[in-house]
């Protein structure tokens, strides 16, 4: 399941960012770890296309740098660029003062 979200980054336009199938794995590493608590939360609602308000953007925005921080002190691989794409998109929403809208997909195997 991919997890599609948007937010209005001005008159017409939109932000947008996927969070794909591919990453969904490494994220349900920290499913509930104490230090990731909006994290787990979004995980657990994947399928309920959560609406993602600013104050959370920005948790989540902190929590996805404790995360990269986390994998890079193991020496873990993992999709930098995919989880810095996130993080500046949560950043983004929460600078912005926007609501993130979101639509879960399932898989098309």
């Amino acid at each position: 399941m991919s997890l599609n979200m948007y937010y209005k980054s001005g008159l017409i336009r939109k932000a947008r960012c996927q969070i794909s199938d591919d990453l969904l794995p490494i994220l349900y590493q920290i499913h509930d770890n104490a230090k990731f608590p909006r994290l787990t939360w979004l995980i657990d609602n994947l399928y309920e296309n959560p609406q993602i308000r600013p104050d959370v953007a920005r948790e989540l925005a902190n929590e996805m740098l404790g995360f990269e921080k986390l994998i890079l002190s193991l020496h873990l691989p993992f999709p930098r660029l995919s989880l810095q794409k996130i993080h500046a998109f949560f950043e983004g929403a929460a600078t912005s003062q926007q609501i993130i809208y979101t639509k879960a997909y399932p898989n098309s195997d």
